[in-house]
């Protein structure tokens, strides 16, 4: 059945055009094949309203990623500064709907709004029939539509939302951060999405994903949100994205305008361009807000340079206090190239792409760089041999002594005369092959540190260090993020 929209004088082309002499003109509608909602408007280069610009079924993330009633989706190419609407056809009735877009972009990313673009997206209470205001958008570009109706009565209001969709990936090759990719030119016929070279190394995956973000709210109680990602087989919220192998990989995101699904509209092309050898790292740093100041300067001096692990190429170390308030990642040379967070799972949490600890105190860090894992623990610093104690060569000896805070120093008594150990215990939440202790520690002696003219010095990798001789009496106090120690 033949459907006609008519509407008032506007833009030759456009939907809802009308004749110069005022003759209403009809809309060729001939292509609509079933109910459902569409795209339609000069902004998306179709003179006619047809099956590819019906809108997909909505995906609810908050909801395992489920199909929500009400709720609709669309990529779709749109024409910077010409006017879109959406119109649902059911049962030969047609509704037009439309919004006063407004630009949003959340301040506040520790709540509901975690994991959100930091960019504006634009959107606005629905409006229904003729009085629906028609939209534009002030660039071309694909763009990420997303109706709901509200059915279930659980948002402020029906609404439509529009988002820019600048592709990209995020993954082990940027330690689930963003990176945008090469595009051509914006067609509803196809738009091919490049990145080249991405290495995947340590983390073997990555999803697709625009704004850097992997999900938009749309309440105020974050039960609904529409994904800003596709996994395996294009799916929005899909799985990862897993390579077998470590290497430089060349990766394909295509896109071309289809009706139905999201899928639909998106094919990818993951290809192995070299393989890579994975050597453990010589090096590791940490930098953050705490360590490189507000601009997180590889440069600043106050960078955290981990200790090594003798006999465990790739394993680091490193006890500092710790602020809260400041995110922190790891890297093994001094500047953006490979640095990684690890997963969260250990004594801190992921979050928008660093680390952070729940509060203010001493931690110690173990870092396996060869597959970049990371564990941190509340430091345990110990006294090590007979100036703590007669049997004090042991973290489980009865008379070992354990240096306790005091403001962000630690301190200690030494009990006899003689030479100084002193280390900071390690015990990974599982046993490693080769590094930890049958008591589950890594053996004290390859997590020690002395001091001399007043620096703390870290035995490291290498050998046997030279010894500084204490009294009796004497209190030793460690300023580990100085890199200081007194003797009084």
């Amino acid at each position: 059945m033949k459907k006609i929209f008519y509407a008032m004088c506007a833009v030759a082309m456009a939907m809802f055009a009308t004749a110069c002499n005022g003759e209403k003109k009809p809309i060729d509608v001939d292509d609509i094949v079933e109910d459902g909602v569409y795209v339609m408007g000069e902004a998306t280069g179709f003179d006619k309203v047809s099956d590819v610009l019906r809108m997909a079924p909505g995906i609810n993330e908050a909801k395992d990623q489920s199909v929500r009633d009400g709720m609709f989706e669309k990529y779709i190419v749109l024409e910077g500064g010409k006017e879109f609407s959406l119109v649902w056809v059911n049962g030969g009735q047609q509704t037009l709907y439309g919004a006063s877009l407004a630009e949003f972009t959340p301040t506040d990313f520790s709540t509901i709004y975690a994991d959100n673009p930091a960019t504006a997206i634009f959107k606005g209470a629905l409006v229904t029939g003729e009085s629906a205001p028609k939209m534009k958008v002030a660039a071309t570009g694909l763009y990420h539509i997303v109706l709901d109706l509200n059915k279930a009565g659980d948002l402020d209001n029906a609404q439509i939302l529009v988002a820019p969709a600048n592709w990209g990936v995020r993954g082990g090759m940027n330690s689930w951060g963003f990176t945008e990719m090469e595009h051509t030119a914006f067609s509803n016929d196809g738009i091919t999405y490049t990145i080249n070279n991405a290495e995947l190394v340590g983390g073997l995956e990555f999803k697709f994903a625009y704004g850097g973000a992997w999900k938009i709210t749309l309440d105020n109680a974050g039960e609904v949100k529409a994904n800003t990602n596709i996994g395996v087989d294009s799916k929005p919220g899909g799985d990862n994205f897993v390579m077998e192998t470590p290497g430089l990989y060349n990766i394909t995101l295509n896109y071309k305008l289809a009706a139905g699904d999201v899928a639909n509209s998106f094919s990818y092309k993951i290809e192995l361009g070299q393989e890579v050898e994975i050597t453990a790292p010589e090096h590791m740093y940490m930098n953050g807000g705490q360590w490189g100041g507000d601009s997180w300067d590889w440069n600043a001096e106050t960078i955290v340079e981990l200790s090594g692990i003798p006999s465990a190429p790739g394993y680091f170390w490193c006890t500092r206090w710790f602020e809260a308030a400041k995110g922190f990642k790891f890297c093994a040379v001094r500047e953006w190239n490979g640095d990684f967070t690890g997963d969260g799972t250990v004594g801190y949490t992921v979050k928008d792409g660093n680390c952070w600890v729940a509060e203010d105190g001493f931690y110690t860090v173990f870092v396996n760089g060869n597959d970049k894992v990371v564990e941190i623990y509340p430091a345990e610093v110990y006294g090590i041999g007979n100036v703590w104690g007669e049997n004090a060569w042991d973290f489980n000896a009865p008379d070992i002594v354990k240096f306790a805070a005091d403001g962000q120093k630690l301190t200690a008594t030494v009990n006899a005369d003689g030479e100084v150990r002193i280390s900071s215990k390690i015990q990974p939440s599982a046993p490693i092959d080769g590094i930890t202790t049958p008591n589950g520690w890594i053996d004290w002696w390859k997590t020690e540190f002395v001091f001399f003219d007043g620096k703390i010095a870290y035995r490291g990798a290498g050998g046997d260090q030279a010894r500084v001789n204490v009294t009796a009496g004497q209190k030793i106090t460690l300023d580990f993020n100085a890199g200081t120690a007194t003797v009084e």
